[in-house]
C-alpha cells in the first residue's frame, strides 16, 4: 500500500479552529470557577501529583517564578492550594491542593467528562472508533517536551 502523505499545512489549519471550539464549547456547557487557565492548570496538577516544588510548576507552566508565585498566592486566597517547607532543601517551597482544591478540580473533571461522554454517545460508532483511535496520536502531540 502507498504511503500516503498528509499536508501539513492543511492539516493544522484544520485542527486550529477544532481544538478553540472544543474548548469554547466544554467551558460554555460545563459548570465554571473564578480561576485562571494557569491557575487552573496548577491546581489540577496538584491536585494529581500532590505536592511540587514552585519551580518545577513554573517550568511546566512555562512561566517565571513571580508570576508562580502570584498564582500560588491566589489559590492560596481562595482556599485551594497552600504553601509549606521542602523537608529535602530548607531554601524550597512545596505547594499543595487544599482538601477544597483537589474537591473543586474533581467536580470540573467529573461535569466535562459527563458532559463530552453525552456528546460522544450522540456519534455513531464509526465516529467514536475514530476519535478513539485519534487519541494516542494526539497525546504525543501535546506531550511536554
Amino acid at each position: 500500500m502507498p504511503t500516503r502523505y498528509i499536508k501539513i499545512d492543511s492539516l493544522a489549519r484544520e485542527l486550529c479552529p477544532l481544538v478553540f471550539r472544543l474548548y469554547y464549547v466544554v467551558r460554555r456547557e460545563t459548570p465554571q470557577h473564578q480561576l485562571t487557565l494557569t491557575q487552573a492548570s496548577v491546581l489540577a496538577t496538584l491536585a494529581a501529583g500532590g505536592a511540587a516544588r514552585m519551580s518545577v510548576l513554573a517550568e511546566r507552566e512555562g512561566v517565571r517564578m513571580p508570576s508562580m508565585t502570584d498564582v500560588i498566592a491566589r489559590l492560596e486566597r481562595l482556599g485551594l492550594a497552600s504553601r509549606l517547607p521542602d523537608p529535602a532543601d530548607r531554601r524550597a517551597v512545596l505547594a499543595e491542593a487544599t482538601e477544597d482544591g483537589t474537591r473543586l478540580i474533581a467536580e470540573l473533571v467529573r461535569a466535562r467528562e459527563e458532559f463530552l461522554g453525552r456528546r460522544l454517545a450522540g456519534l455513531a460508532a464509526a465516529d467514536q472508533a475514530a476519535i478513539a483511535a485519534a487519541l494516542p496520536a494526539l497525546r504525543r502531540l501535546l506531550a511536554v517536551s
